[in-house]
């Protein structure tokens, strides 16, 4: 009797493992007009500004959340899994966190970016390490210099979106966010 009902679990397993994937197919195909990332687009920065690369990996694993990206405690913008997009300062001293729920050391970059570098963040989601009294959607998030050698990798699997402002910014350098910059340099 016990090894009958072995077989029909298993074989109820395995049906819903053959069921599954085309269900779940449609939300993992990126949208048709996506354009992927290619190291030509890491292009360098205006002359006498520093360029900040920011990426999110699509993990399904952890928090899909949208946290918002702060510069020196104004906000700056949404970060979408499996993105990149690039934000251009005047040179100085900034620092770059993100929404969270949970705290940790090291969890925020304070950088001095100088004129014509590039920088390159991840922002990053630790589920396992969120506390339980945080609302369903919160997680634990930080923001994390990139190295190269792993940029080149990711690259390939992230929706390019370009230069990113506030909605409702009046952009006159396409890179630049006057009003982020103002309000960073404020704070």
């Amino acid at each position: 009797m016990r090894a009958g009902r072995m077989r029909l679990l298993a074989a109820s397993v395995v049906a819903l493992g053959a069921a599954m994937p085309p269900l779940l197919a449609p939300s993992m195909i990126p949208p048709a007009r996506a354009q992927y990332a290619q190291p030509g687009q890491l292009a360098p920065p205006p002359a006498g500004l520093a360029r900040v690369w920011f990426l999110r990996q699509y993990q399904p694993s952890e928090n899909l959340s949208t946290p918002w990206l702060y510069v020196n405690g104004a906000p700056m913008t949404t970060s979408i899994p499996g993105t990149i997009f690039y934000r251009d300062f005047p040179p100085g001293t900034y620092t770059f966190s993100v929404d969270t729920c949970g705290t940790d050391v090291n969890q925020f970059p304070t950088v001095r970016l100088g004129p014509g570098a590039q920088y390159e963040f991840e922002v990053q989601s630790l589920q396992s390490f969120t506390p339980p009294d945080c609302p369903r959607n919160a997680g634990t998030f930080y923001v994390r210099p990139v190295a190269p050698r792993f940029l080149q990798l990711y690259l390939p699997q992230l929706a390019y979106l370009g230069a990113r402002c506030p909605a409702g910014t009046v952009v006159v350098v396409p890179s630049l966010c006057p009003d982020l910059i103002r309000a960073s340099l404020a704070g």
